[in-house]
């Protein structure tokens, strides 16, 4: 059994939540409806369910596949928006998301961890950004202590995640979710993946944490007799109806009420999801009836008819215009204040900070994937020195400057974790994507120079600081921008979609760029395009770096070399009157343009998860 003691846990006075001062977070819900899609494509998942999750229990959510119980959750959490109808209060009082959110956290079925970090590295990062600066570095070391002691895995301090087995990851993901002592926790069948002997120290660890006050949901698919005992509340969902609520123990005198007879030395929850599946007869109906959805809990030593108090319609559910206090106690103008200050309470480190936090982890992560890094560095100069090889010497050949201009053209072309720490406010998502471009930057201007000095030298290129810096500029930007554009199609769409919609998005732009077809030559009613090609504004850059109108004649090997002057070149390309410099800055916005697009495709699709 794992070392428990949360009683006297308390990470700064600054998180300290009211419970610990003997105030409760119970969790009730009425008839709650959910239903997925429009039209004939309409599905109803949940049909007017009712329940109340009450603070210092574990409470376990059962269910066959597809009954709902996955959905409950998610809605409980405010994980799920659209397509839901009924309440959900706390402490009777309609709940406020964001607050709710904030103090509220959801563990995954899966865990989606950073395999790179330690488990302190992994901790400390988690501190800072929930804890913020209010805490002292001492106060979050001391939490992180206790709560790795708590979790068994103080041995485990100094060891990655990749090393780590499923029970230790799994009691990780809970640990990172308690540093903020949350009032509401909620866990997707967190036994999931794990043996017998794992399964049972983690539910035993989730109802000591709710023995310390919090509230303890947790969706578990079909436990053993061992782990059912430690739950104190179930919640039995089938076909998006409640057919149970209530002890573990009254499980079955309730079955028997309803003339169904649990078999002796028979698991009750797995008699209870044979009955939920239909293998006992249509009898779902009436038990349904039986709990009035959700709307009691049944008791066994209670009359059939009794109405539980925490469900019952003269409890007082105030509306959210009428409530003048939040979940975490403060007022609602309290809350506007700090919103118009700039200082609310949605994160718990500012934004600098998060950005901070965050580049610092996201670099120790890209460092230790080394095979990755050097694989993306070998394949930069083994490409390069093909290149160089395939196109030597002709940079200052004037019959060849055609391939000349093929190759340097060519040079130029080149979502888990994220959710469950946005979704449980750990940091904004602004901070997320800002961190991950910073972190980026150093590699997109590393990999193109490492990949254009051997092109550029065995090419014989002008043997010029100004032409090969300016070439470099271009090919940098062309990085950057190319990484947008799969930035925007992998944030938008899933991986294999957006393997396909990637390189295809660009074909249009490819064909204005100025070296398929004149600039001149394309029609008016596309030339538009040429100005939101950043391949346009990539060729226009690259050809103006290498073939300045100043430029020395070039080599010429044959009788006649036709763009032996530069200026030829320039004229034959329409590039006489092009500026490098409006194509730098053409290909910088272009840059801001994508990134931007990006951030809202990923936060459109963070909005509507699930």
């Amino acid at each position: 059994m794992l070392p428990v003691n949360l009683d006297k846990w308390n990470p700064g006075t600054s998180t300290t939540r009211k419970y610990q001062e003997g105030a409760s977070f119970d969790l009730t819900f009425r008839d709650l409806s959910y239903t997925t899609g429009k039209g004939k494509n309409a599905k109803q998942i949940l049909h007017q369910i009712s329940g109340s999750f009450k603070s210092g229990h574990l409470t376990a959510i059962l269910g066959p596949s597809g009954a709902g119980k996955t959905s409950l959750m998610n809605i409980l959490a405010g994980l799920k928006k659209g397509g839901i109808e009924g309440r959900v209060d706390v402490n009777g009082a309609k709940r406020k998301f964001k607050t709710f959110r904030k103090q509220s956290a959801y563990v995954t079925q899966q865990d989606f961890l950073l395999k790179n970090l330690t488990v302190d590295e992994y901790m400390t990062a988690a501190a800072h950004l929930k804890l913020g600066k209010k805490v002292s570095d001492k106060e979050k070391k001391s939490t992180i202590e206790q709560i790795l002691k708590t979790l068994g895995l103080t041995n485990t301090q100094q060891t990655r995640v990749k090393r780590l087995s499923g029970g230790e990851c799994k009691r990780l993901s809970i640990g990172l979710e308690l540093i903020d002592n949350p009032a509401i926790l909620f866990l997707d069948e967190p036994t999931s993946g794990l043996d017998s002997s794992s399964s049972l120290q983690c539910v035993s660890l989730l109802r000591d944490i709710a023995r310390s006050g919090r509230t303890v949901v947790a969706t578990i698919h079909q436990p053993n007799s061992r782990i059912l005992d430690l739950f104190d509340h179930l919640y039995i969902v089938a076909g998006g109806s409640c057919m149970y609520q209530g002890p573990v123990d009254s499980l079955v005198p309730y079955l028997q009420t309803m003339g169904l007879d649990c078999p002796n030395h028979h698991n009750p929850t797995d008699f209870a999801i044979d009955v939920a599946s239909g293998e006992y007869g249509d009898v779902v109906s009436r038990l349904v009836s039986g709990i009035e959805n959700g709307s009691r809990i049944y008791q066994e030593n209670e009359s059939a008819s009794s109405a539980s108090p925490a469900l019952s319609h003269d409890t007082g559910f105030y509306e959210e215009d009428e409530c003048d206090t939040m979940l975490d106690g403060s007022s609602k103008k309290k809350d506007k204040k700090a919103k118009k200050t700039g200082k609310g309470l949605m994160y718990g480190a500012p934004f600098h900070y998060q950005v901070a936090i965050l580049l610092g982890r996201t670099w120790k992560t890209i460092w230790r994937e080394k095979i990755l890094t050097t694989m993306r560095f070998t394949l930069h100069i083994c490409i390069a020195f093909l290149m160089g090889m395939l196109y030597w010497q002709i940079g200052d050949e004037a019959d060849d400057i055609f391939n000349n201009a093929g190759m340097i053209f060519f040079i130029t072309l080149e979502r888990e974790v994220l959710v469950r720490e946005h979704l449980n406010q750990w940091y904004s998502l602004k901070a997320y994507y800002l961190a991950k471009t910073l972190a980026d930057i150093p590699f997109q201007i590393v990999f193109p120079t490492v990949y254009l000095i051997p092109i550029y030298f065995m090419s014989n290129q002008p043997m010029s600081i100004e032409s090969f810096s300016m070439l470099l500029g271009i090919m940098i930007s062309m990085a950057l921008v190319g990484q947008g554009v799969g930035l925007f199609f992998g944030a938008a769409f899933d991986i294999p979609v957006a393997s396909y919609f990637a390189p295809i998005s660009c074909i249009p732009f490819l064909i204005v760029s100025g070296f398929i077809l004149k600039f001149n030559s394309i029609p008016p009613y596309l030339s538009w395009l040429t100005h939101l090609s950043f391949l346009h504004y990539g060729f226009e850059g690259s050809m103006l770096s290498l073939y300045w109108a100043e430029r020395p004649p070039l080599s010429c090997s044959q009788a006649y070399c036709h763009f032996r002057y530069p200026i030829k070149f320039l004229e034959q390309f329409d590039l006489t009157n092009k500026s490098y410099y409006l194509a730098l800055v053409g290909m910088l916005v272009s840059f801001v343009v994508i990134r931007v697009a990006a951030y809202f495709a990923l936060r459109f699709k963070l909005r509507h998860i699930g």
